[in-house]
C-alpha cells in the first residue's frame, strides 16, 4: 500500500502579514511550519507503512516553503514534491485540489492522507475536493486507521456529531485526520537544517499538464475581499482585589443585571421574497442519517435576513420529514423544500453529492447552495463543488451582498482575523458554522411550505459501517441548556472536572471544554467549543481555568454573557468577557456556587 501524504506549510500567527492587493498572505520563511495537523497525517501514514512500501509527501506553496518540508524526510517520508509556480499565486482551495490531485495522479497512490484542517485559511475543504477529482470515496476527522488482516483494505474511525463511527474501506480512498488520531510530529531545527533542500523535489504546474486558465486567480472560483483584524465586542470588568469571598460577590453583583437583560430576540423576518427561480437558495436540512439538521434551521432564517431578495428552500435526504420537521423549517422561514428519497442509512457523503448535483440539474438557476459545517456537510460540499468548478467557501458566520454577488465572512488564523469572500460563480457553494445563527421562532415567518420530489439514483456505497459509538447522551449537548460551563487546563485533571459535575446540576449547565483539555482525554470531543468544536448562544457561560486563546473564544460570540475565573490576572481571556475572577479555580468555584445559582434564578 503506498501513500501520499498531502501537507502544506503555514506562518506563525504572530507574524501574520498580508499582501495588500490579493489580500494573499505573506509566507516569511522563517515563520513557517508544517501544519500541525498534516504533521498528525504524516505520523499516521508511517505507521502504517510496511517494509517495501512508500510514503510521499506532496505540498503546493512557493519556494521558501521548501525548507519546512525537509522536517517529513527527517521523521521518515520517501520522498517530498513542492509543487511551485508564480502561476499559483492567489490559488482558492479548488485550484490548490486540482493540482494536489494532479500530483497524486502521477505518483500514483492506495491511500491519501491529509489534515482535516490548517491553521491559516481553516477551510477542511480540500481533501473532500481532491477526492472528487480522483474519483475514489473519502473519510474526514478521522481517529483511527487500522489496516486489515490482508492489507487490502482499511478500518478507520471517524468523529461524530455524538460519537465516533467505524468504517471497512477499500483502496483507493481519501482520509482526513483529526486532532485526537495521534500527536503531531515534531523535529529539532538542526535536524532539518541537515537535509539538503535539493533532497525535496520541485515541479512546476505545466509538469503537471494543467492549464493556465486553470490555475491562480484565473482559475478561482472564489476570492478575497477583505481580511479583518478581529476587535474585542465586550467591556470586561475583572475583580481581583479582597479576599475570594469579596471578589465573588462583587463579580455577582456585576452579573445580576446582565443576566437580567432579554435574551437577543432573532426578530421577526422580512415578508418573503418573490419565488424567482433565479434566486433560491438551497440548503441541506439534514445530517447522514436522513435526520433534521437542528442547525439548519438557523441558517434559512439568516438567509431570509441577510439576502431579502433571494429565498430559501430546504433539502431532506432520505425518507420523508415528520410533520413536526416539516413546520420548524416553515416557521425558520423557508419558502419551500425538495425531498430527495434515499432508502440506505447513513448516507455516503459520495452519494448525497451527487443527489444535490442531480437537484442542481433539476434547479439550474439556484443562486447558492449552502450546508452546515459539520463532517458530513464539508465532505459534501467539496464533493458537490469540485467536479463542477464551483466557487466554495469553508465554515462562513456572516452572510452579505452586494451589487456583484453574494459574500461570506468566515474566521482565519486561528479566529484572529476574519476574511470576507466572494464566489464567483453560480451557484454559489458555502458550509455555515452551526450555532451562529438564531432561527426565527415566531408563527408567519414562512410563507405556505410545501415538498417537491426529485428522484435521485443511490450510488451504491464504497464504504460499510460497521459500528458506531455515542458518547454524548441525548440532552447532555452544549445547545441543550442556557448556561454553558467551559473548562480549561486550569481546571486541574479529570479529578476536577468530577468535582465540577454536582456543580453543574446547580446551575443548570452543560459541560464544554477547550481543544486541549479534549486532546487531553479528559473530556470527549463532541463537547469541545472553538474554531474547530461548537459555538455556543447560551445566556451564560462560564469559562473556568481557560487561557483565552482565540481559537477558543471564536465560539462564544454569540453567547448573553460570559464570566471568567482564572489565577492568572494578565490571562487573555480577561479581555474578551464581561466579567473576570481572579484567583484559583478551585477556591473561586466552591464560593460561586450557591451565589450564582440564586442569580441565575429557578
Amino acid at each position: 500500500m503506498d501513500q501520499v501524504v498531502l501537507v502544506k506549510v503555514v506562518p506563525a500567527a504572530d507574524v501574520l502579514r498580508f499582501e495588500p492587493e490579493r489580500f494573499t498572505v505573506v509566507r516569511e520563511p522563517e515563520a513557517l511550519f508544517l501544519n500541525p495537523f498534516d504533521q498528525r497525517a504524516l505520523r499516521v501514514a508511517l505507521e502504517l507503512r510496511r517494509p517495501g512500501e512508500k510514503v510521499r509527501v506532496v505540498s503546493m506553496g512557493p519556494p521558501s516553503a521548501a525548507g519546512p518540508l525537509r522536517e517529513a524526510l527527517v521523521h521518515g517520508a520517501d520522498e517530498v514534491t513542492l509543487i511551485s509556480d508564480v502561476a499559483l499565486a492567489g490559488s482558492d482551495t479548488l485550484v490548490t485540489a486540482r493540482v494536489l490531485a494532479a500530483a497524486v495522479r502521477r505518483l500514483g497512490h492506495d491511500l491519501v492522507v491529509a489534515g482535516a484542517w490548517t491553521t491559516d485559511s481553516e477551510t477542511g475543504q480540500v481533501p473532500a475536493e481532491v477526492a472528487a477529482l480522483l474519483g475514489v470515496p473519502v473519510l474526514t476527522s478521522a481517529r483511527s486507521i487500522v489496516r486489515n488482516a490482508e492489507g487490502s483494505g482499511l478500518e478507520i474511525s471517524v468523529d461524530t456529531l455524538d460519537g465516533s463511527a467505524s468504517y471497512r474501506s477499500p483502496l483507493p480512498i481519501v482520509v482526513s485526520v483529526g486532532e485526537k488520531i495521534a500527536k503531531p510530529l515534531r523535529a529539532a531545527p538542526e535536524a532539518i537544517a541537515a537535509v539538503p533542500e535539493d533532497r525535496v523535489r520541485r515541479l512546476s504546474a505545466s509538469e503537471l499538464g494543467l492549464a493556465p486558465e486553470l490555475l491562480g486567480t484565473r482559475g478561482s472560483p472564489t476570492r478575497v475581499d477583505s481580511v479583518e483584524e478581529v476587535a474585542p465586542v465586550r467591556h470586561p470588568v475583572v475583580f481581583q482585589d479582597g479576599s475570594i469571598p469579596d471578589r465573588v460577590a462583587g463579580a455577582v453583583a456585576h452579573l445580576r443585571p446582565l443576566l437580567r437583560r432579554p435574551a437577543r430576540s432573532p426578530g421577526a423576518l422580512p415578508p418573503p421574497a418573490s419565488r424567482d427561480p433565479s434566486r433560491e437558495v438551497l440548503l441541506l436540512a439534514t445530517d447522514d442519517e436522513g435526520r433534521l439538521d437542528p442547525s439548519s434551521l438557523g441558517t434559512v432564517s439568516e438567509v431570509r435576513r441577510s439576502w431579502p431578495d433571494r429565498w430559501p428552500a430546504a433539502v431532506w435526504l432520505g425518507g420523508p420529514p415528520a410533520e413536526s420537521d416539516t413546520y420548524r423549517l416553515d416557521l425558520a422561514g423557508a419558502l419551500g423544500g425538495h425531498l430527495l428519497p434515499m432508502a440506505r442509512r447513513p448516507i455516503e457523503s459520495r452519494t448525497a453529492a451527487g443527489a444535490l448535483q442531480r437537484l442542481l440539474e433539476a434547479r439550474p438557476s439556484a443562486d447558492a447552495v449552502l450546508l452546515p459545517s459539520t463532517p458530513f456537510g464539508r465532505a459534501v460540499a467539496g464533493q458537490l463543488a469540485a467536479p463542477r468548478g464551483l466557487g466554495l467557501v469553508g465554515d462562513a458566520i456572516a452572510l452579505g451582498r452586494d451589487d456583484g454577488g453574494l459574500i461570506f465572512s468566515k474566521p482565519s488564523f486561528g479566529g484572529r482575523t476574519i476574511a470576507r469572500i466572494r464566489c464567483t460563480t453560480r451557484p454559489a457553494i458555502a458550509t455555515v458554522r452551526p450555532g451562529v445563527f438564531a432561527p426565527a421562532t415566531s408563527e408567519g415567518s414562512g410563507g405556505g411550505f410545501g415538498w417537491s420530489v426529485v428522484r435521485v439514483p443511490e450510488i451504491a456505497p464504497a464504504l460499510v459501517r460497521v459500528g458506531s459509538v455515542r458518547e454524548i447522551r441525548p440532552g447532555e449537548g452544549l445547545d441543550a441548556r442556557d448556561v454553558v460551563v467551559a473548562v480549561g487546563l486550569g481546571i486541574g485533571g479529570p479529578e476536577g472536572i468530577e468535582r465540577l459535575r454536582p456543580i453543574l446540576g446547580r446551575w443548570g449547565a452543560a459541560l464544554g471544554a477547550t481543544r486541549r483539555v479534549v486532546d487531553a482525554g479528559w473530556v470527549p470531543r463532541q463537547v469541545q467549543i472553538g474554531l474547530t468544536g461548537s459555538s455556543m448562544a447560551p445566556r451564560l457561560g462560564i469559562l473556568l481555568g481557560v487561557g483565552g486563546s482565540v481559537n477558543h473564544l471564536i465560539g462564544w460570540r454569540r453567547a448573553g454573557t460570559l464570566l471568567a475565573v482564572n489565577r492568572d490576572p494578565e490571562a487573555p481571556v480577561f479581555r474578551e468577557v464581561d466579567v473576570g475572577i481572579v484567583g484559583p479555580v478551585e477556591e473561586v468555584v466552591p464560593a460561586l456556587v450557591e451565589p450564582l445559582a440564586r442569580a441565575l434564578g429557578p
